[in-house]
């Protein structure tokens, strides 16, 4: 009877008698005081050690429980002593006669069949070239400068593709080969072991060649360390200058970066169009969180391409594969976090501008006047109606009576009547009166914007009889407010401004509330379909200096205020008695159209008169 042993090979366990345990032993033990006196001997030897493990495992795969010493004599026999690993006749076998056991021929394994690795020992990136070198033949430099050419080219070939649609649908082909590399650098398993390179050469796998591929590997790495191929040159060049312009581009965004969080308050006047710093506050820190995302990634790029210019010129060590995996990982992280952190500085600057631009923030009334009718003006609006003459005649459902900061020339300092009311339809009517007008011919015109339909300027004539007091109609009209919203408007037409397309305006989003949803100034889209060429509006906006006319149209970052020139023409006055009352309404006993949500502004009322009487 015999006893078995529970050994440990190369991490894996197995039983084995005593006697084979011995021999094993003794085995192991020659092999590394043989290589240890050489350089990558121990390489060799565990090499070999792994080998031996594969055959146990093959044993075990027979149904083999305990390994018996006959069995280990054969897998030496296969693999060979010492002296034959070593390229030496054994000491106890004639020259020119096989290695002999027993009176048996030493069984040669048969070639093992050709795998594709990546080749880690001449890896560039991921080795994936180089391993094509070895699996197909040629050199890796060659296999690296075609796949170099083949990119230009195919880029060039998709990039030369005619109209837009075509390279927006040929942009994912552009990338191809790039993909490709990615695809086979992540599936494809590098070469971690000398038998790994001997799989990927198709050559057979015994001692000698291990101890070969060992020997030839550390010639490689010193190859390495004494010189630089023209590739290596060629990586480093480019190298190089990618490192001056991410160190170009590195700078211009660390010095927007600095100027945004310095400089908020002039950036919220100039730069982004913002009248009101707490717009800017609401998107401070995305911004700052977008910076640091943005700097981050062109630092790593910047510092990658300095590592793989100095490590081509031979002054460093090349990155680890788990270096460059750790950095890629890192970068990508980087860049999907400054898109996110871009798209959420987006919408939010969006939101808080529509939000103001179009439900208006409401009014804060420190010191208020109260007229007949019981309506509360505030200190400012009560001194604009009283210095105009303007009276509140209808209001309902609203929240202001005038307001200011959108003129059409972006003076923030101009007030005029407006109103606004996003989820109750308002109710507005303010009025003038003119008396003792000249017999002739009169236009009423007026400078107004609107989002929504049914805003009206209106004219109402009366003839008052003195001696009975009784009144005559002479004229009752209303002049539709056109709604172009916040951009456009035929003023800014009329003076060149085009919009983008043939419409003007668009339907804007809703927002919601708890169960209210608000409509941010919804736009009913008008199309332009020819020129401005209304001889009335011509002439109007022929009288502006050309100081105004740039304002004009450069107020909201060139888009335009929204503000259009309307009139009501051909307005008799026969009578000193005549009484002509005008303004601004959504009442509809007088429009004949029903109030509407929304918000309108008016302004720049003018009756003159431009005709006489025939």
């Amino acid at each position: 009877m015999k006893k078995n042993i529970t050994i440990n090979l190369c991490g894996r366990l197995y039983q084995i008698d005593e006697d084979a345990y011995e021999l094993l032993s003794q085995y192991i033990e020659a092999l590394r005081s043989y290589f240890k006196k050489q350089e990558g001997g121990e390489e060799i030897a565990g090499d070999i050690e792994e080998r031996v493990a594969e055959l146990f495992d093959d044993l075990k795969a027979q149904g083999t429980e305990a390994i018996a010493i006959e069995q280990v004599q054969d897998i030496i026999h296969q693999i060979g002593q010492v002296e034959e690993i070593a390229g030496e006749t054994p000491s106890d076998s004639p020259e020119g006669e096989g290695s002999h056991a027993g009176g048996s021929e030493k069984v040669q394994r048969p070639l093992n069949t050709k795998k594709y690795f990546r080749d880690s020992q001449n890896k560039l990136l991921a080795g994936v070239l180089a391993g094509c070198a070895q699996y197909f033949g040629g050199s890796a430099d060659a296999w690296r400068w075609g796949f170099v050419i083949l990119s230009v080219l195919w880029i060039g070939f998709w990039s030369s593709i005619g109209t837009f649609m075509l390279s927006i649908f040929a942009l994912p082909f552009i990338f191809l080969p790039a993909f490709a590399y990615l695809l086979v650098a992540i599936f494809s398993p590098a070469t971690q072991t000398a038998e790994d390179v001997l799989h990927m050469k198709g050559k057979e796998v015994n001692p000698q060649n291990l101890a070969t591929e060992v020997q030839e590997a550390v010639r490689t790495k010193e190859k390495k360390a004494n010189g630089t191929s023209g590739w290596d040159i060629f990586v480093g060049i480019i190298s190089v200058c990618m490192s001056t312009l991410l160190g170009i581009g590195f700078i211009v965004a660390l010095c927007f970066f600095v100027a945004f969080l310095v400089a908020s308050d002039l950036m919220a006047d100039t730069w982004w169009n913002i009248d009101n710093v707490k717009d800017l506050q609401t998107i401070t820190l995305p911004v700052i969180l977008s910076g640091c995302l943005l700097l981050a990634s062109i630092g790593i790029l910047l510092y990658c391409s300095i590592h793989a210019a100095v490590s081509s010129f031979g002054k460093t060590k090349s990155m680890s594969a788990t270096q460059r995996v750790v950095w890629f990982l890192l970068w990508v992280a980087s860049v999907v976090g400054f898109i996110g952190c871009v798209v959420w500085t987006v919408g939010r600057f969006a939101n808080t501008t529509q939000l103001r631009w179009n439900a208006r923030p409401a009014r804060v009334v420190e010191e208020s006047v109260t007229d007949a009718l019981g309506n509360v003006f505030s200190k400012e609006e009560w001194d604009f109606f009283q210095q105009n003459g303007w009276e509140m005649v209808t209001a309902e459902n609203v929240d202001r009576y005038t307001y200011i900061g959108e003129y059409m020339t972006g003076d923030k300092n101009v007030r005029y009547l407006d109103d606004c009311n996003d989820y109750t339809p308002l109710v507005y009517t303010a009025r003038k009166q003119e008396d003792h007008l000249e017999p002739g011919i009169y236009r009423l015109s007026a400078v107004v914007k609107a989002n929504n339909e049914n805003k009206f300027i209106y004219l109402y004539g009366v003839t008052i009889d003195e001696q009975t007091g009784d009144s005559t109609v002479i004229a009752d009209e209303v002049k539709e407010i056109p709604n172009y919203g916040l951009e456009g408007g035929n003023i800014w037409e009329a003076l060149g401004g085009e919009p983008e397309g043939k419409v003007v305006t668009k339907e804007s989003s809703s927002l919601t509330v708890g169960a209210i949803t608000v409509p941010l100034g919804s736009k009913v889209a008008v199309e332009k379909s020819e020129p401005v060429n209304d001889p009335i509006l011509m002439d109007y906006v022929s009288q502006f200096t050309d100081r105004t006319k740039r304002r004009i149209l450069g107020a909201h970052d060139g888009k335009g205020f929204g503000w259009s020139y309307i009139y009501i023409d051909n307005i008799k006055v026969d009578n000193p008695n005549n009484a002509i009352f005008y303004g601004v309404t959504t009442d509809e006993s007088i429009t004949g159209k029903p109030a509407t949500t929304g918000w309108f502004s008016a302004t720049d009322f003018k009756l003159e008169k431009v005709g006489e009487l025939k």
